[in-house]
């Protein structure tokens, strides 16, 4: 960074570099702009150096400028991020899957630009090329400019490391309620090679069916192999939507727990549990809860306890045994 301009040649160049123009600029891109659009605003490359140098205004990127000061929230990153990966530009992978609330929030800004066009990389941003990538899979609408939904998943299960990974992206997506089953099967059949397609396909049915976690997909052909019915997925138990059932068998008054996110032991979510549970018992309602060594390694000792409790609520049926029920489940 070169050493700001004093005496009379920093005085004529604050005079004319009013930061209240930079303002103006970036007032649809949480505060990031371009040299060219500061240009345009009538201010020389010159003049915008200065208030870099200055302290007044911050440049994350090459050409590429914030119009404050201070911490760079993500927002303004990302759309910084944009700017300087120029024409065609989108947000995609995780950082189009934060800003569509199904993703966590994470470094690098993942930006994806045509197939021709050679963008250098910068700290904090990754730069993928694409191919395929068409005006149909950007959002026409939502801001900052990224993929849509559904590309956004097809991008993520090309890096996913395993089935486990696949499913939770597909599960997540749908949670959001901005796409549907429907939606990613025509995505994931129009895409030329997505790792774990097939996974993703088979599983959509069944997280169409309410499904919302590995383990509920997990649980759902548990039942179907030895003839127990299927519970209604994730339930709302309050009206304002502060509690949710992951599997609840109203007829019976039995419902189904499954402990298997991450961050699930936080005190939080443990005293969280403990509330609904003791409000499952004041309701004379049944808990059995399962983790993943319960669904992936004893899926037929579960089938055959879940066929007692059952039975003993009033459950009519009968217990189903499956090739892989043990002599004695």
């Amino acid at each position: 960074m070169s050493t700001p301009p004093r005496g009379v040649k920093a005085a004529r160049q604050r005079a004319v570099a009013d930061p209240s123009r930079l303002d103006l600029i970036g007032i649809d891109t949480a505060g990031a702009t371009t040299l060219d659009e500061c240009q345009a605003a009538g201010l020389s490359a010159r003049q915008v150096q200065w208030l870099v140098t200055s302290g007044r205004r911050q440049s994350p990127f090459p050409r590429t400028y914030v119009t404050f000061s201070g911490p760079i929230p993500p927002l303004t990153m990302m759309y910084a991020a944009l700017a300087y990966a120029g024409r065609g530009a989108v947000l995609s992978h995780e950082t189009a899957g934060w800003l569509d609330r199904f993703c966590k929030q994470g470094a690098p800004i993942h930006i994806t630009v045509p197939f021709d066009r050679v963008v250098a990389g910068q700290p904090g941003v990754k730069i993928h090329r694409s191919r395929d990538l068409t005006a149909a899979h950007v959002h026409p609408a939502r801001t900052p400019r990224r993929t849509r939904i559904e590309r956004t998943v097809c991008d993520l299960l090309a890096g996913a490391q395993d089935a486990e990974q696949a499913l939770s992206i597909v599960a997540d997506a749908i949670r959001t309620r901005i796409t549907t089953a429907a939606k990613l099967r025509a995505a994931l059949l129009d895409t030329r090679s997505t790792k774990w397609r097939k996974v993703a396909l088979d599983a959509l049915p069944n997280i169409d069916g309410g499904a919302h976690s590995v383990l509920e997909l997990l649980d759902v052909p548990i039942n179907r192999r030895h003839g127990l019915p299927q519970p209604e997925r994730q339930f709302k138990r309050l009206p304002d939507g502060t509690e949710y059932l992951d599997g609840y068998l109203k007829a019976w008054s039995v419902h189904y727990e499954f402990d298997g996110r991450l961050g699930h032991d936080k005190a939080r979510e443990i005293w969280r549990d403990h509330r609904r549970d003791n409000r499952s018992t004041v309701n004379r309602q049944r808990v059995l809860r399962y983790g993943w060594a319960d669904l992936i390694d004893r899926g037929c000792e579960v089938a055959a306890e879940r066929a007692v409790v059952l039975a003993q609520q009033g459950w009519p049926g009968a217990f189903r045994r499956c090739p892989r029920c043990p002599p004695n489940p």
